[in-house]
Parts: C-alpha cells; sequence; structure tokens
C-alpha cells in the first residue's frame, strides 16, 4: 500500500460525494476538485504520499514517513 500515489480520481471522488452527500454533478465535481487541490497540497508540504479509497469505500490519506515519525514522537 505505501506505493499508492494517486488512486481515487475526480471522477471517483464525485461519485463518492453524490452518494455520501447527495450532492448534484456540478456541485460534486467542483467539491471533488476542492478536495483534490487539498490532498496535493498536502502532498506538496509532504504530509501525505497519496490517497485511495480503502476497502469499505471510504477515502483515506497515505501519510508519508516524516508525518508518520512526527505522529509517533508525539504519542
Amino acid at each position: 500500500m505505501s506505493n499508492i500515489i494517486e488512486s481515487a480520481t475526480i471522477d471517483d471522488i464525485a461519485l463518492y460525494l453524490q452518494r455520501e452527500d447527495g450532492l448534484d454533478v456540478k456541485a460534486s465535481y467542483q467539491q471533488a476538485q476542492s478536495v483534490i487541490d487539498g490532498f496535493n497540497d498536502m502532498a506538496s508540504k509532504g504530509i501525505i504520499k497519496g490517497w485511495y479509497f480503502n476497502d469499505q469505500g471510504h477515502l483515506e490519506l497515505l501519510p508519508s514517513d516524516n508525518a508518520l515519525r512526527i505522529i509517533a514522537n508525539q504519542k
């Protein structure tokens, strides 16, 4: 799983938002783009390595190794 960079596309996220939040097609794509923009921002800052849908169909973030070290040190 650590090699995932991006496995949830804008289409996947938009469909998820339509199903889970009841958004219409246009709104779901606008929100999906906002979500992906946020993910790309986090990735550029080294916080995450990627995102994906887990086995239960929930959108998950894959934290970077550096972020995992920081979290571990705070426990």
